[in-house]
């Protein structure tokens, strides 16, 4: 079942926070239940964990992979809500320090949010799973990043925009949804399919079978080294969300 939605604030038409309650027994679950909700990219994300608190790493072990997301996109905010704030709080990893608020009740910390939450542009479209997609997707961004004034972004933001349709194309063969999302000079890049919940992203830091056409895997290469980061978020009934985060200038 899906966490709950609730509204940001009266002065906040249309935005998204998203609680996950329930008992965890292990970091790990919330960390799944985690990675479906920021695939969405939504503006608060509300988690509940006074049964994992009294853990001495459980704090870690829940931010530690999603991390390099949180700590590159400023677009969301969590809240962490736990016994003692104060000992959480010294428990996540350092680089998340400010994208996370810890409180003893959600209603407080949500309340803190607020004032964190970043003003966010978002642009999507549709595209059918044919080869016209990467064009249509190039020109989507083209028109997205002009009328955002973001113009130097052009050229490695619809490369990176065509290999991830490619990719996503390529291993799930279903119509995608692209979407653009900008707070001040960052932009969040996202593709999502609807086929099976196989991550087939390759580890870029594995090393390269010498059997294996070495141009393969050039296009995911060609996105490490254009976006500060990139990952995949399974979605929570079907398919997978493949996302890149890339700084202006």
């Amino acid at each position: 079942m899906s966490p709950p939605v609730l509204p940001l604030g009266r002065d906040s038409p249309g935005s998204r926070v998203v609680r996950i309650t329930g008992r965890y027994r292990l970091p790990s679950d919330v960390v799944s239940e985690l990675r479906h909700v920021l695939a969405e990219n939504p503006l608060v994300v509300i988690l509940e964990l006074a049964d994992l608190a009294e853990s001495t790493r459980a704090m870690f072990d829940v931010f530690e992979p999603v991390a390099s997301y949180l700590a590159a996109w400023p677009g969301t905010v969590v809240v962490v809500c736990v016994p003692d704030p104060a000992k959480c709080a010294r428990r996540l990893p350092p680089t998340i320090i400010d994208r996370v608020v810890t409180s003893r009740s959600w209603e407080e910390g949500l309340e803190r949010a607020r004032h964190l939450v970043p003003h966010q542009h978002r642009a999507a479209t549709f595209l059918q799973p044919h080869p016209q997609a990467c064009d249509d997707g190039r020109s989507f961004t083209r028109r997205t990043l002009r009328d955002w004034r973001l113009e130097e972004l052009t050229w490695s933001a619809s490369l990176v925009v065509s290999e991830l349709v490619t990719h996503s194309i390529v291993h799930a063969d279903t119509a995608l949804d692209l979407t653009l999302s900008r707070v001040d000079e960052q932009i969040r890049i996202a593709v999502h399919d609807y086929g099976s919940d196989n991550l087939r992203i390759r580890q870029l830091d594995a090393p390269i079978d010498p059997l294996e056409d070495p141009l393969r895997h050039r296009g995911l290469l060609l996105v490490r080294a254009l976006t500060r980061c990139w990952g995949v978020f399974p979605s929570r009934d079907h398919g997978k969300t493949v996302w890149a985060v890339m700084d202006a200038g």
